[in-house]
């Protein structure tokens, strides 16, 4: 198999990492992000590597969630696009559910002025932002996933059995073409499933990365849902 040295150093530290992004390869092995994508597009032609949501990592690696600090970095512009279309469907008085995605987490910013305003989450990054706020806030509590900055498992979905929401909003690695939401992590959509069932509005927020992207899970289809919020029709 032909792999040119470039191209051993970006598996060499994919081996190392898992996970890394376009631009913390190119800054690894000093080269342009343009020569970076171009061997990796290389090396997926390979099947050594796989190109996903917020970075690039090894193919054996593939199905596995990736890293809520690495996919906050990725596509920052078009995330904040959104949490700002996203906040104003929050309105005074609302108690809203917010998943554990790094697009969601953005909302918080665009919020803290609103009255009476309740949140209920299992995102620990949203705790800590809205914690100088007053907005209350309700963690659901559960087993800490430290890689995702969040709350999964039983405790959390029982928790949340036992609420309701005017609203929650969530995202997801991949939207399909044909408007099937899918993700690579089965727990965190285990913890989606209970917050669809006990709000009565649901958003998904999407940046257009997304578009077109199908992974091993799928949570619902558009048509089950309220409205897509993304950067892009």
């Amino acid at each position: 198999m032909d792999i040119s040295q470039r191209q051993f150093q970006v598996l060499r530290h994919l081996e190392q990492s898992h996970f890394l992004s376009i631009k913390e390869l190119a800054q690894h092995i000093f080269v342009s992000e343009a020569t970076i994508r171009r061997d990796v597009e290389k090396l997926e032609e390979k099947g050594l590597v796989k190109s996903v949501y917020g970075g690039v990592v090894m193919s054996e690696y593939s199905n596995e969630v990736v890293p809520v600090s690495l996919r906050d970095r990725e596509n920052s512009a078009e995330k904040e696009r959104v949490a700002q279309h996203a906040a104003e469907l929050i309105h005074d008085n609302d108690t809203v559910l917010f998943d554990s995605s790094s697009t969601v987490r953005r909302i918080c910013k665009h919020i803290k002025s609103r009255k009476n305003l309740t949140i209920i989450t299992n995102n620990l990054r949203v705790c800590q932002e809205l914690k100088d706020s007053d907005v209350t806030v309700y963690s659901t509590g559960g087993m800490l996933a430290r890689r995702r900055d969040c709350f999964l498992g039983h405790y959390t979905e029982l928790f949340l059995r036992n609420i309701h929401a005017d609203s929650m909003f969530f995202s997801a690695q991949g939207i399909t073409d044909d408007g099937h939401i899918t993700d690579s992590g089965v727990e965190e959509l285990a913890v989606l499933k209970v917050m669809m069932e006990h709000a009565d509005k649901h958003y998904f927020l999407c940046d257009s990365s997304k578009f077109g992207k199908q992974y091993p899970f799928t949570l619902c289809h558009i048509d089950d849902i309220t409205e897509v919020i993304s950067n892009r029709p």
